[in-house]
């Protein structure tokens, strides 16, 4: 069974166009536009994720709260940052709440892969 990841990003297109490159490389992805979105994809799938993408800005609540908060009860989830902030006070808080990477955008879609594969093998 293929790892699944979860991407947290509300601009709908770009995720789409990254749950495509994931998919062609064979991952199981899922979008989540945004935090209580993806509070809910990791209740569905029991906790069942093993990779999050997540971006910082996102509608209602910050992508860096929303997987302090997965991680709270899914220790085990890994956390990549997508962020084109390059403050290094939010780079230092992501790295502070378990952010293993962070992707500077505009990034490379094969880094982006990359590092997919690297976090679920």
């Amino acid at each position: 069974m293929p790892a699944k990841i979860m991407i947290v990003e509300d601009d709908t297109d770009f995720a789409a166009s990254l749950e495509l490159a994931l998919d062609i490389i064979g991952l199981s992805v899922m979008i989540a536009g945004s935090a209580e979105a993806a509070y809910e994809i990791m209740e569905a799938n029991h906790g069942n994720i093993s990779l999050v993408f997540f971006d910082i800005k996102l509608p209602q609540e910050d992508g860096l709260s929303c997987y302090e908060k997965i991680r709270t009860k899914h220790p085990w989830v890994t956390g990549i940052v997508m962020t084109g902030f390059r403050d290094e006070k939010i780079l230092a808080r992501a790295r502070s709440v378990g952010a293993v990477e962070v992707l500077l955008k505009p990034f490379r879609l094969a880094d982006f892969m990359a590092l997919a594969k690297k976090h679920t093998t």
